[in-house]
């Protein structure tokens, strides 16, 4: 596979790496770390050679291919969301144009010039064929939809779409070109939680090898089968996931250390010999061995443990009551999208709680409403007494004074009480004593991010509403941000799409859907567990299970009662059921006829005087590259069909059950 040999890179007189070799090993999942700076995403600019190493080779076998996402992308795209994931299809796309050019040719060809045309035609089709070329259309559809675009949305233009969702329409190029190596750098940065567990279903199942850099260790426990540490110049493997390599670490850390230790004292104990017989001519020959040994060892490299030595704790608020913060009756739309319509939810004193749900459920509108950004358009929304809130976004970077430095912008805004926090908590936040000094203007929009959450959490608030408080914290921030939220005796609310972070220090989640908000007490593996095993209910389920509810709280179900409404659910189940039932017999019906036609094609196409008649040719070979299309079509929808109808009856199927407990 890859083979770096020896390879060198700097940047002025920051020194990266100095002969660093690396093979990347075959079909795996490896997760690439390191302390930021290290050089791991100018690795993988290095590799797929975007960038060229001071000194030193990469080495690609001539078969393997490359595909690389970076972190962030400046390509400007004219066409639609579709357009640009079929890019990753660009030589089927070719085939496909030039098989279009030999079906006009072949109309108007004949004799020799006929049978040289459609021999080459074949051989192109059969390229296009085992290529996947006609399933391409369908399955970069698929993944737009695995990546969160709407049926509506895949045909809009790139340019009406937020930098987020276009990278992930990139995200959805990459995986449809489908190369031998795949470089993913923070993947998960503009992915929201359903997206993302597709996303490892995907990964999970993808043939080939796959680098990842991510700060999202629930990402790297679930993918990585090795952990690849980037660290003094070396990269050292690991065998497991992120945990595993985190335990193996401290191990091995611990007994370089124990080994560099009995060499010190060792070479100690040699010195002291040479220093006491050194001029003792009786000794000389072994003081002179003891010399030559000193020379030859090699002292052990313990690598250092770059954990920084940082914490902070938020201010703690004031005493408050026990309601927080109250929806009554709320409704928010924007124009025709209603979002809430009468809803009433409650914040209590010390919630640790987070919202999730699909993309556009209205999490983010959820933090809104609390934090007073924006109004609802009935209903109130009310804070308890003495309750201060404190609201972090991605747009809290607009609010920042681009000419303070970093360190004056947290002066300006700290009360007195928290003047000598401000160091600590901009260290936590990776901010040297040099980039204390920096002007904002001159920041990244990583680096505003983490500033704008650093000044918010210098002052006390009984309500903390954090959106994607993660984005651009590294793994050690992200460490120390959870430590401090888990001691945080006031409320809060939080979005986020990092998983192991919302399992760390959440005791309560809202999952947000069709305006409706249901609650799960428990971290965040609780939620999925439990919304994976809810019955999802119809209005007539709703009915039904109103009509017994008062007599069902308190007694078991007859027998006879549980056959009747046994009876009621099949009933539903097949009301509900039976356009889909005739959807896929009539499916299966065309497959078996377009089956038939392709075979008869095929069995013509294989006679030798079929090639006689250019224009039979022609047209035969036009017809079977339309009945293979159709194939590829009608399985697809075959698939997705049966998917949706044994998902329906799954769910009858729990119900059913439900009534024998």
């Amino acid at each position: 596979m890859i083979q770096l040999d020896s390879i060198s890179k700097a940047y002025g007189g920051d020194q990266l790496f100095e002969s660093l070799t690396w093979k990347l090993p075959d079909d795996a999942v490896l997760g690439l770390v390191g302390a930021n700076g290290a050089g791991k995403s100018t690795l993988f600019r290095i590799i797929c050679g975007e960038e060229e190493p001071d000194r030193g080779r990469v080495v690609i076998p001539r078969h393997v291919t490359v595909g690389y996402l970076p972190q962030e992308v400046t390509e400007v795209h004219t066409g639609s969301v579709l357009d640009v994931i079929l890019e990753g299809a660009g030589e089927l796309l070719e085939l496909e144009d030039r098989l279009a050019e030999l079906e006009i040719k072949l109309e108007a060809a004949d004799g020799a010039e006929s049978e040289e045309l459609s021999h080459v035609y074949g051989e192109l089709q059969e390229r296009f064929r085992r290529g996947g070329g006609y399933s391409i259309r369908g399955k970069a559809r698929q993944i737009a939809a695995g990546l969160g675009f709407g049926d509506d949305e895949v045909d809009r233009p790139m340019q009406e779409f937020s930098g987020g969702w276009r990278m992930r329409a990139l995200v959805g190029r990459l995986l449809l070109s489908g190369p031998d190596v795949l470089l993913l750098d923070e993947p998960t940065n503009h992915l929201d939680l359903e997206s993302l567990e597709w996303l490892e279903s995907y990964l999970k199942n993808y043939d080939g090898t796959i680098v990842i850099i991510s700060h999202d260790r629930y990402f790297l426990n679930r993918l990585a089968d090795q952990i690849a540490e980037l660290a003094n110049n070396t990269v050292r493997s690991f065998v497991g996931n992120y945990d595993a390599y985190l335990e193996q670490r401290d191990e091995l850390r611990e007994r370089l250390q124990k080994e560099r230790e009995q060499q010190e004292k060792e070479i100690a104990q040699i010195q002291e010999f040479i220093d006491r017989f050194r001029y003792k001519a009786s000794k000389a020959p072994q003081v002179q061995s003891r010399i030559k040994m000193l020379e030859k060892i090699e002292l052990v490299e313990v690598p250092p443990d770059n954990t920084p030595n940082i914490s902070f704790e938020f201010p703690q608020p004031p005493r408050v009551g026990k309601r927080v913060a109250t929806l009554d009756g709320v409704r928010k739309a924007y124009d025709d999208n209603v979002v809430f319509d009468g809803l009433d939810f409650t914040v209590f004193r010390g919630d640790k709680l987070a919202l999730v749900g699909p993309n556009g459920a209205g999490k983010s509108t959820m933090l809104k409403l609390l934090a007073g950004a924006i109004e609802p358009n009935t209903g109130t929304i009310e804070l308890g007494h003495r309750v201060e809130v404190s609201y972090f976004a991605q747009h809290s970077v607009d609010q920042l004074d681009l000419s303070r430095t970093v360190l004056g912008e947290m002066e300006a805004t700290a009360s007195t009480e928290a003047f000598p926090r401000i160091r600590s908590v901009l260290g936590a936040f990776n901010f040297s004593e040099a980039d204390v000094e920096k002007q904002i203007s001159v920041l990244s929009g990583g680096e505003k991010s983490r500033l704008a959450l650093a000044k918010m959490l210098l002052e006390p608030a009984g309500l903390l509403l954090l959106d994607e408080p993660t984005n651009h914290l590294d793994i050690t921030s992200r460490q120390m941000l959870e430590q401090a939220l888990q001691k945080f005796e006031g409320a809060f609310c939080v979005v986020s799409h990092d998983r192991y972070f919302l399992n760390e220090i959440v005791e309560k989640v809202a999952h947000i859907e069709a305006g409706e908000i249901t609650e799960y007490d428990g971290d965040y593996d609780y939620y999925r567990w439990k919304h994976a095993q809810r019955v999802p209910s119809d209005d007539e389920g709703a009915e039904l299970a109103a009509d017994g509810a008062g007599d069902d709280a308190s007694r078991q179900l007859t027998k006879k009662e549980i056959r009747q409404r046994s009876a009621e659910i099949r009933k539903r189940r097949d009301a509900e059921t039976r356009e889909l039932r005739k959807k896929l017999d009539k499916i299966e019906s065309e497959i078996a006829t377009v089956e038939e036609r392709h075979g008869e094609i095929e069995a013509q196409l294989a006679k030798p005087e079929t090639y006689e008649d250019g224009e039979l040719t022609s047209s035969l070979n036009q017809e079977f590259a339309e009945v293979e299309g159709r194939l590829e079509e009608l399985m697809l929808e075959w698939e997705e069909v049966g998917a949706e109808l044994e998902k329906i009856e799954r769910r009858y199927l729990k119900e059913e059950a439900a009534l024998k407990q």
